[in-house]
């Protein structure tokens, strides 16, 4: 009786949790442990599913003959259930060496990519895995003792964004073990299960039996403050997502916030913002710490108009006046130039997507301006040169009758930095007439009696 009713307690978690539909593949990571094999046995018997499952096991080579005996033991359990057996044997040790990873480390990242691939290879709708109450609780632990956030302490997922999925999440160790004894089913254990140089097994075997002098059903307990908090943190990441999308904007391979929006949010609000960010631009979280978000912070907080910082995964950080920048990879667009020379009216391209159009000019009143100038032919005739800016260029904006540098007007007009070499400049000879979309020089003042007058705007995507 008891069987029947903890296969459907499980199959009551896959409904609620959605976590896949009768008829498909599903990918059953099967290390040997009663665990995995518990997870297996359950879903080879939920009613009305029609499921095809595919035992898929990694050999770690990490203990010698009793990892190929573990192999061996799933591959003749596989073919007990009559379903498909992947192995791959892997050698984590010298995997964690060469890439400069633990050893728990270096076992997640093989296993994901070797889960990965036989999930590509069946079309399988998900992986599933041997996660269950008391895993959640030492996770919770595990996160609370090294320092994480809500996101951390929400523990293990009942399904996640890569499609793993634990139907298990509910059930305990021992109703587990209670589960297997009663079908007569045996499993294998792990002996490095019980070495305690690794932080989980100190957890499971030392301080969990210590709290439960103070709380006998600290597991319980701890399993639905994960449960709780996930919840919580479903509702702010889609209050995340909604604020993200009201102040920032993604732009080819960058991030661009709004600064004053962000310097606006209450600084909870602001701290996720910022990790959200970072994650679109990057791909990733990883590396990332909270000093890394304290100092995005501090630039957002700062009076300084310009900053700009190094982030992990090649981010680079620009603050530009009132935008946030974040770009991943190489950011030498950031620094880009070009020159060319304009011979004649027509329309002209520029890198970078902008065009000159020069035209004939059709009105008597010339009136230069940020987005259009005027150039009498007589005082400067073609060719002209159009190019970036350089340092210690210099003009006499219109109006005006002193000299100033180009740099200085580009901080009166709060261009940013990352803009500023992408922006043209319209050389007569050896005079700059005019600073695309941002004035022109005094030296484009026409006469009304001109007859030989050209228009030249810019288009900037």
């Amino acid at each position: 009786m008891m069987n029947s009713a903890l296969v459907s307690r499980v199959e009551k978690t896959i409904r609620l949790q959605r976590l896949f539909r009768p008829g498909g593949a599903l990918v059953v990571g099967l290390s040997g442990g009663a665990d995995s094999i518990a997870l297996l046995d359950i879903l080879s018997r939920l009613q009305g599913y029609n499921l095809h499952l595919i035992a898929t096991h990694l050999n770690h080579c990490l203990r010698g003959a009793e990892s190929d005996a573990d192999q061996e033991f799933c591959r003749l359990l596989a073919g007990q259930y009559a379903i498909p057996f992947e192995v791959r044997r892997i050698d984590i040790k010298k995997m964690a060496e060469d890439q400069r990873l633990n050893l728990e480390d270096a076992g997640r990242r093989a296993r994901i990519a070797f889960f990965d691939e036989i999930r590509a290879k069946y079309g399988a709708a998900a992986v599933a895995l041997a996660h269950h109450a008391d895993d959640q609780a030492e996770t919770l632990l595990m996160r609370l003792l090294r320092g994480s956030g809500m996101t951390g302490l929400s523990g293990m997922a009942y399904r996640n964004d890569r499609g793993y999925i634990r139907p298990l999440l509910d059930i305990t160790r021992v109703e587990i073990e209670q589960y297997l004894r009663s079908y007569g089913i045996e499993w294998r254990e792990d002996a490095s299960n019980s070495d305690t140089v690794y932080l989980r097994n100190r957890i499971r075997h030392q301080l969990l039996p210590l709290l439960e002098e103070y709380n006998p059903a600290i597991r319980a307990g701890l399993a639905a403050t994960a449960s709780i908090i996930r919840g919580d943190e479903v509702l702010l990441r889609e209050l995340t997502e909604q604020t993200f999308a009201a102040s920032c904007r993604i732009r080819d391979n960058s991030v661009e916030g709004s600064v004053v929006q962000l310097r606006a949010l209450n600084p909870a609000l602001r701290r996720r913002v910022l990790r959200y960010a970072f994650s679109r631009s990057a791909g990733s979280l990883e590396r990332v710490t909270q000093r890394h978000i304290d100092a995005l912070f501090e630039m957002i907080d700062s009076s300084r108009p310009n900053a700009r910082l190094a982030f992990p995964h090649g981010v680079t950080v620009l603050r530009e006046y009132d935008r946030l920048v974040l770009v991943k990879g190489d950011d030498s667009s950031l620094e880009s130039g070009f020159e060319m020379h304009i011979s004649e009216p027509g329309c002209y391209q520029l890198p970078g997507g902008a065009s000159i159009e020069v035209e004939v000019a059709r009105s008597t009143t010339f009136k230069a301006s940020s987005d259009a100038v005027y150039v009498d032919l007589n005082k400067f005739p073609f060719p002209w040169l159009v190019r970036t800016f350089r340092s210690g260029d210099r003009m006499q904006p219109f109006g005006m009758k002193g000299r100033k540098k180009v740099k200085d007007i580009f901080i009166d007009h709060k261009i940013p930095q990352s803009e500023r070499r992408s922006i043209p400049l319209l050389y007569c000879g050896n005079d700059l007439v005019w600073v695309a979309g941002v004035c022109a020089s005094e030296l484009s003042r026409v006469c009304e009696d001109t007859y030989a007058v050209v228009k030249a705007t810019c288009k900037r995507q």
